[in-house]
């Protein structure tokens, strides 16, 4: 993609690394700009921290736009979270790129008229497979079916909007990846993310795990790599497809 235009793309951030955590992790500006700059240098992302208040003027303002994780969850009561839905709508009645990651996967299907909730099957962590059911244009030709990714999530997708697809799925997470009218996609698993990463995410949490999860999620971490470059190609071969019907 090296010889690709230039594309301003509004990476919408939803939350941040603990501030003690930065120095060693880096910001999640700083992991999705590794991992978009890795596929695509073309792709020039412009961080706004939705959870405090920013959001672009205008659809207008970017190219297409990038929502990020939280700690949060798309159903809180908070008034940033249901102005970025608003924003999603609207992107959705300009026919603008929007991708969404884990929490911004959830928020895209919550503002458009599906469903985000706690899951059943509890806590997701670690590496995750899931299995391409649906595949796409912008994926490569001839790749695996399946593909493995970081996790870190309670939440999940449990009904898509009107006209949505689902295009990926694994037993554990039905919903792990969808499409919707040609300019949506939703990922629920991290391509952002590095293992080191996660595995401090986990140690973060292990008071409110069960102890087998702690185990599990670790033990994938040892012994799994995620398919985190080939996903974030997805993500900017996604942005600059045509947008046209799924």
């Amino acid at each position: 993609m090296k010889n690709n235009p230039q594309l301003r793309v509004g990476l919408l951030l939803c939350d941040d690394v603990d501030e003690d955590a930065q120095a060693r992790y880096g910001t999640y500006a700083d992991m999705f700009r590794s991992s978009i700059a890795a596929v695509d240098g073309g792709l020039g992302l412009h961080p706004m921290r939705c959870d405090l208040g920013e959001l672009p003027d205008s659809t207008d303002d970017f190219d297409a736009f990038l929502i990020s994780g939280s700690r949060h969850a798309v159903y809180d009561p908070q008034p940033w979270i249901a102005q970025l839905q608003e924003f999603v709508r609207h992107c959705r009645a300009r026919r603008k790129k929007t991708v969404g990651i884990c929490f911004g996967h959830q928020l895209i299907a919550h503002a458009l008229g599906g469903e985000a909730c706690r899951a059943a099957a509890g806590w997701g962590l670690g590496i995750h497979a899931a299995r391409i059911t649906c595949p796409q244009p912008w994926m490569e030709n001839g790749g695996p079916d399946t593909y493995r990714l970081i996790a870190i999530h309670q939440d999940q997708v449990v009904a898509l909007p009107p006209g949505f697809r689902v295009i990926a799925a694994s037993d554990f997470c039905p919903v792990n990846m969808f499409v919707g009218d040609g300019v949506m996609l939703g990922i629920q698993g991290h391509p952002e993310f590095d293992k080191a990463f996660c595995e401090y995410r986990i140690h973060t949490r292990r008071a409110q795990l069960d102890p087998d999860v702690y185990r599990r999620s670790l033990d994938s971490l040892a012994r799994l790599e995620p398919d985190s470059l080939r996903v974030s190609g997805w993500i900017a071969r996604f942005i600059r497809s045509p947008g046209g019907r799924d």
